[in-house]
């Protein structure tokens, strides 16, 4: 199907001005909203603030006079940039190495239960693994360490953020890994590492010297996306990392929270000052590529010499993939295991004694957060699926495969806004805007401000599959049902219901892990899961904790399960589809 130049870019005109507003106006409006409080201007709190000083940059200049500022500017830094870096190149050896290895199989179908396990209940779950009085040293107590009590080391809230790191690396791997898969898909790498057999070159230097420069590109955005969470991450944080200081996402949310209103303002001059370091990075990250470029110009081209030892390379992968999967299971099994616990004394193994107790008692208590969740989940992961729905069928309509890459580009960037702006350095913005409506605390603005985060996820698990689906079909179909629109609910829908169902279990598992949305939108009015996970985990039982996180860990589940179960019995006599 074609379309005229002129509808085409009229078409293009409105699909950059729709994106814009479902993307962009919401983050602009939160982003102004932050930046001027920076400034010194907040309507309301501005009786200790001389009007002449306005839009000055005294609340910066308090950041950085703070005492744990350059700490914890340290400890976010460090921990975003080496679990960004760590899990980026583990993904992409990963893929090297276990590409043509009867694992392969393995590692694609591991991807999907890894990201259907929430952050929150994987960092909960890592707490009881590694923790000194964790499931780890329990196994190997006392026979290993001669020790009959827990030891006094600091592994979990470190001051250094490792477990922290740890906990970002093992997470966000499997991402890298999604995005890799369909990175490999949007170009003929198969053909090309025959091509490169057949003229000596090694399959390491094939995929290095020619698979991974075509993937490259279509992995920036999520590399960078990655990067911005990892700095401005703070359920997380509150968990595994460091306490004093805390990381710098953290002591921004708690200025923010502060009793003191005047630090309303410290906080939204730190929360600028996070964008400003993602944009920093940004910069950071042209200039490596540009260095890059040339510096390996030479290499690329140098031929078919391996230097590599890809027996032992292929084996180490096959050991990381296999540990990555078992502290998985580790975390959950963990979870398990406490939230059933009755009497567990170091260093016994298995608890001594098992009971439902917490279960039942948390039964009251978890029916308002798992009703809203659910709520939540499900309508923003709908409303998100449909306007993707709506947004792909309109680029599939205009032939936007045959876009300008440039057009393509800009596209793919404004999507990606809500993933590379820090969630703190605008929704304070977007607070005070929803307080001066008087739309606080409710139902609606939550399902709002969590369709915002929901629709990248939604967008990029979908487009692929959706772009490429071939228009033949539809257009015979459309000779027989004499309907364009008959056509495309009973021949286009059907065939694309997998892809859409898996879109919308990863919609609804990031709806079920949105902590600081839920939390500032919602003003404490509007309970959820995880807002009671995380308060829950920095509490003192830690049976209770486990209930909650296995709680948010099996919503996802059941979505995820739901996705895969559901087209199988709907087309159960239709096995192509």
């Amino acid at each position: 199907m074609t379309v005229s130049w002129s509808g085409s870019r009229l078409a293009k005109s409105l699909l950059i001005a729709l994106i814009c507003l479902v993307f962009i106006a919401p983050i602009l409006i939160g982003l102004i909203g932050t930046w001027l409080p920076a400034l010194g201007y907040l309507p309301g709190l501005n009786s200790n603030y001389d009007s002449s000083r306005y839009l000055s940059l005294d609340a910066m200049a308090q950041v950085f006079a703070h005492p744990s500022t350059v700490a914890s500017l340290k400890l976010s830094v460090g921990s975003a940039l080496s679990a960004t870096f760590i899990a980026f190149v583990l993904s992409q050896w990963l893929c090297l190495n276990l590409y043509r290895s009867a694992l392969w199989g393995v590692l694609k179908h591991s991807i999907a239960p890894l990201l259907a396990i929430p952050h929150l209940a994987f960092s909960v779950g890592l707490v009881f693994l590694i923790s000194p009085s964790g499931w780890l040293m329990r196994l190997v107590s006392p026979v290993l360490t001669g020790m009959s009590i827990p030891p006094d080391w600091l592994i979990v809230n470190d001051t250094y953020a490792a477990s922290l790191t740890l906990g970002l690396v093992l997470k966000e791997t499997p991402f890298f890994l999604l995005m890799s898969l369909s990175a490999l898909s949007r170009f003929e790498h198969q053909k090309t590492l025959q091509i490169a057999a057949s003229l000596g070159y090694s399959h390491p230097v094939a995929w290095q010297k020619l698979i991974f420069p075509q993937m490259y590109p279509q992995l920036r955005l999520p590399m960078l996306a990655v990067l911005s969470y990892s700095l401005s991450v703070i359920d997380i944080s509150l968990v595994l990392g460091p306490n004093a200081p805390a990381t710098f996402a953290v002591l921004v949310n708690q200025w923010f929270g502060h009793s003191d209103l005047n630090f309303r303002y410290l906080g939204a001059a730190g929360a600028s000052l996070l964008l400003l370091l993602v944009l920093m990075f940004i910069l950071l990250l042209y200039i490596i590529e540009v260095f890059l470029k040339k510096a390996t110009k030479s290499w690329l081209v140098a031929g078919a010499k391996d230097l590599a030892k890809e027996v032992v390379s292929q084996w180490m992968a096959k050991v990381t993939l296999f540990f990555m999967l078992l502290v998985s299971v580790g975390c959950m099994a963990g979870l398990l295991v406490w939230s059933f616990s009755q009497r567990w004394r170091f260093p016994d193994a298995l608890p001594e004694l098992y009971s439902l107790k917490y279960w039942q008692k948390s039964g009251l208590q978890l029916l308002e957060p798992l009703q809203n969740t659910a709520i939540i989940g499900i309508s923003s992961a709908l409303i998100a699926v449909l306007i993707c729905i709506a947004l792909l069928q309109w680029q599939s309509k205009v032939q936007l495969g045959s876009a300008k890459p440039g057009f393509k580009k800009s596209l793919l960037w404004l999507i990606y806004v809500p993933m590379l702006v820090p969630q703190v350095s605008f929704l304070f913005g977007v607070q005070v805007l929803m307080v001066r409506l008087n739309l606080d605390g409710q139902l609606l603005s939550v399902i709002w401000i969590h369709l915002l985060f929901v629709m990248p996820y939604a967008y990029l698990t979908l487009a692929q599959v959706y772009l490429r689906f071939d228009e033949r079909y539809l257009q015979q179909a459309s000779i027989l049902c004499q309907s364009k629109w008959r056509a495309f609910i009973y021949v286009k829908l059907p065939m694309l219901f997998k892809p859409i169902a898996f879109s919308f279990a990863v919609a609804f598992a990031v709806s079920v892990a949105q902590y600081l949305p839920t939390l500032y939108i919602g003003a404490g009015r509007v309970n959820t899961i995880t807002l009671e996970s995380v308060v829950l985990a920095g509490g003192s039982d830690a049976r209770v904790s486990a209930v909650f996180a296995l709680w948010q860990f099996i919503l996802p589940l059941i979505v995820y399960v739901a996705a895969l179960v559901i087209p199988q019995i709907c087309f159960r006599n239709r096995r192509e589809l």
